[in-house]
């Protein structure tokens, strides 16, 4: 196609470096070939090899997703691709858990495979055997070779839900001519919102195909999760003040444990749930929750030890009611004593932070909390999820580093739904202002949930631009 007949000098040296770089891996993929074969031999190029489209589907589309975030944001935007548009969908993503989460969250029959290496003959096997028609990069997935590669072959390509930050510009920059040249051969570019739409632009999208779709990650989102008793296994009253930080950072987790504990000189009641985005850095929280003498739990281990003794006193009790059935007993008395199902709830233990270090959990657990902070805001990662606890009707603290979020943010401060906190000092403030205040906490938080329902829904406007943009 005359859009890569003239491939620029740098896309050159980068088709010869990463050749030349899996070359000189060859050791690492040849022993992942022993290890994780499926795995490897995807990476390599040999995706699984799919006959030519049926007639029954209008097209094939190729979509890939990094991980598990990226995957969960196009779920609703893949099914009704497949269900509204007619199209035949394969999904590739580079992780274990985004494949794990993709086949769990995404209808049947779709193809899933790993995504092949950014080298250019790796991924002219995959493309030949995968035989895509259209090819659609999630966020920020910008693999110059496999743009490249797939535009030789005629297949047309698009980024959805498209996000580029400003410090991501700035890196990209470094490069600018390679990824100018990348971005200028995309078919489309729906980008979240109007700043990330401008970023793309500025590192040389083809201004007539940049739109803004919206975040469909929000149409993922489920108000509707039941509880999951964290309240309950904790000993939390309702009269207690539950903040959850979600996806916290390094570093996040000592500035919240510090306002807590400043706040709590004048509101008792104040509880904390961590949520970190990284569950291996569960033990090094532990550690630092404890150095502020709060008495800390892991909600993985609280959990199993309380359906045990739950478990445990159900058997007694039925080995109770056995024993008056069979006259060995008495009428009640001995079968009722201790906790039974009816009695008391199990003994809070004066838990003051909860680490809930299990996946999937954290949307329900919204459900179970009065305030909410977003997690990589004060750390500098540029803010995650604000959508999740907006839809469970929370109040929402965040730092200043909101680069990822911040049309959302935005939004959300204007409405009074957000309090921006800068140092433990601001968040003792913050926590002190709405803990002693039921009716803020309400307001503010019916203002984040209006916020919710009032967002278009990004998956039909992004596949009503690809549309239009011929890709469907």
């Amino acid at each position: 196609m005359t859009e890569v007949a003239k491939i620029p000098f740098l896309m050159r040296v980068y088709g010869l470096v990463t050749s030349l770089l899996f070359l000189i891996g060859s050791p690492i993929w040849i022993a992942g070939l022993l290890v994780r074969p499926e795995r490897w031999r995807n990476r390599i190029g040999y995706v699984p090899a799919l006959p030519p489209r049926s007639t029954a589907s209008r097209t094939r589309v190729w979509v890939h997703a990094s991980s598990v975030g990226e995957v969960k944001a196009t779920s609703r935007l893949v099914k009704e691709m497949s269900s509204s548009y007619g199209a035949e969908v394969v999904f590739s993503t580079m992780t274990a858990a985004g494949i794990s989460v993709a086949k769990a969250e995404l209808p049947e029959p779709i193809c899933f495979f790993y995504v092949p290496l950014d080298v250019p003959w790796v991924l002219r096997r995959a493309l030949d055997r995968v035989k895509a028609d259209v090819l659609l990069l999630v966020e920020t997935e910008l693999w110059p070779s496999l743009v490249m590669e797939a535009k030789a072959r005629g297949v047309k390509v698009g980024v959805v839900n498209g996000r580029v930050s400003a410090a991501g510009v700035e890196r990209y920059r470094r490069f600018a001519s390679l990824f100018a040249w990348t971005l200028s051969l995309l078919d489309v570019v729906v980008a979240q919102s109007e700043s990330h739409a401008n970023h793309f632009l500025k590192l040389g999208a083809v201004p007539q195909r940049v739109m803004v779709g919206g975040n469909t990650k929000q149409d993922s989102q489920a108000p509707s999760l039941g509880k999951i008793g964290l309240r309950e296994k904790t000993g939390w009253s309702p009269l207690d003040v539950v903040l959850l930080a979600g996806s916290t950072r390094s570093r996040e987790e000592e500035t919240i444990c510090e306002g807590l504990v400043d706040a709590r000189a004048s509101l008792v009641s104040l509880r904390l749930v961590l949520a970190p985005r990284h569950l291996r850095r569960t033990a090094a929280i532990v550690k630092i929750v404890s150095s502020f003498n709060l008495k800390v739990a892991r909600w993985s281990e609280l959990r199993t030890e309380i359906s045990a003794k739950s478990g445990a006193q159900l058997e007694r009790r039925k080995e109770g009611e056995r024993g008056s059935e069979n006259g060995s007993g008495s009428s009640g008395t001995g079968s009722r004593s201790g906790t039974g199902a009816s009695g008391p709830p199990i003994d809070p233990m004066g838990i003051d932070v909860l680490i809930l270090d299990t996946m999937g959990e954290l949307a329900a657990a919204y459900k179970e909390a009065d305030i909410a902070f977003i997690g990589g805001t004060l750390s500098g990662h540029g803010g995650h999820n604000v959508l999740e606890p907006a839809a469970a009707g929370l109040p929402v603290m965040a730092g200043t580093s909101v680069y990822n979020i911040e049309d959302d943010v935005s939004a959300l401060s204007k409405r009074g739904a957000l309090l921006t906190v800068k140092n433990a000092t601001d968040v003792s403030a913050a926590l002190i202002s709405l803990g002693k205040s039921p009716e803020e906490r309400s307001r503010r938080g019916k203002e984040a949930l209006a916020f919710y329902d009032s967002r278009p829904v990004a998956s039909l406007v992004t596949l009503r631009f690809l549309r239009k943009a011929g890709l469907l």
